[in-house]
């Protein structure tokens, strides 16, 4: 079987599932296999550990089906701030910090801060407080990682869904260790800070003032994400930002993997790697911007310049890799 039959079978076997949830579903297999075939494993091999589509078809509908919930305690009459989201008392800071574990955060019209997860026994250990405006929620995992219980973490579909208010306007805190992440919707965050160890980063369709991501060993990728200042450094894989604005600051940073940003906007743009390329396309115009690039081997279609009266900023830099940015007004 190879991956296309495999992702077919598994999404008519979840075809009734919400149209967004299967997506994601969907992805996160894909990427599982492009990220086992990085480490060197090849396609028959991931697929024949893998369990059947029909096997995990019914592990994902008993997770959906089987989600404790820890939610901080609602008030019958909700207030919501500009400063944030009221339950118990005024929550402006969630912290959610992982081992093993995915994490997909996903908004809702109404409602108290929520976490959906499902503890194994012998193998989960989990603690959720809110206090003083923070709600925290820790989660271990024992976990030996060799290629086979490197599978298993991902049959087991280990998942953690938190759920906020689309008004919520606080300050979001998220870590894991050999898991994914995925932000979409958060429509006005003051401050974001976004980590992963090892998997894979996306954030889409949301707002932070001051936003920073962070992957040791994975992608970083934003899509239409808005603020003042957006920071993502990866230590080990490419960044791919397209539709972004940041005013204040744009800074991608990585060491070994390309750099791609499509039609961002910034006054302060710096795109750097060490082994990749580096292209994109800014919004504006090209005459506003004093230009720093440097590339040891490979193109470059950057004239340097330095004028006092250019207001704006862009540094671009690789060691090994081509350099093609654009502008589009």
């Amino acid at each position: 079987m190879k991956k296309e039959e495999y992702l077919k079978k598994l999404k008519y076997l979840l075809m009734d599932m919400p149209g967004e949830d299967l997506a994601q579903i969907e992805d996160f297999y894909e990427e599982l296999i492009f990220d086992g075939m990085e480490q060197g494993h090849t396609e028959e091999e991931i697929l024949e550990r893998l369990e059947t589509p029909e096997e995990v078809a019914k592990k994902i509908r008993a997770e959906y089906g089987g989600l404790v919930v820890y939610t901080a305690k609602a008030k019958s009459k909700e207030k919501k701030t500009k400063q944030g989201y009221e339950s118990s008392e005024m929550i402006h800071t969630v912290k959610v910090e992982t081992e093993n574990l995915r994490i997909q955060v996903r908004t809702i019209e109404d409602g108290p801060v929520r976490i959906y997860f499902k503890p194994q026994e012998g193998k989960d250990q989990v603690e959720c407080e809110e206090k003083d405006g923070v709600f925290s929620f820790s989660h271990k995992r024992r976990l030996t990682l060799n290629l086979k219980s490197w599978l298993n973490l991902f049959m087991d579909f280990g998942i953690l869904i938190l759920e906020l208010p689309m008004n919520f306007a606080g300050n979001l805190w998220l870590k894991t260790t050999n898991g994914t992440i995925r932000v979409n919707g958060l429509a006005g965050l003051a401050q974001g800070d976004i980590f992963s160890n090892n998997g894979r980063i996306r954030i889409e369709n949301s707002y932070a003032e001051v936003l920073q991501v962070r992957s040791g060993n994975g992608r970083i990728e934003l899509n239409n994400v808005r603020g003042e200042k957006l920071d993502a450094s990866a230590g080990n894989g490419l960044i791919n930002v397209k539709e972004c604005r940041f005013p204040q600051q744009i800074a991608l940073l990585t060491q070994n993997g390309a750099v791609t940003g499509r039609n961002i906007i910034s006054d302060d743009i710096v795109m750097q790697t060490s082994n990749g390329l580096v292209t994109g396309t800014i919004i504006g115009n090209q005459n506003d911007y004093n230009i720093s690039s440097t590339t040891r081997n490979g193109f470059n279609n950057l004239d340097n310049i330095n004028e006092p009266d250019r207001r704006k900023k862009l540094t671009v830099r690789t060691h090994n890799g081509r350099i093609q940015i654009d502008f589009a007004m």
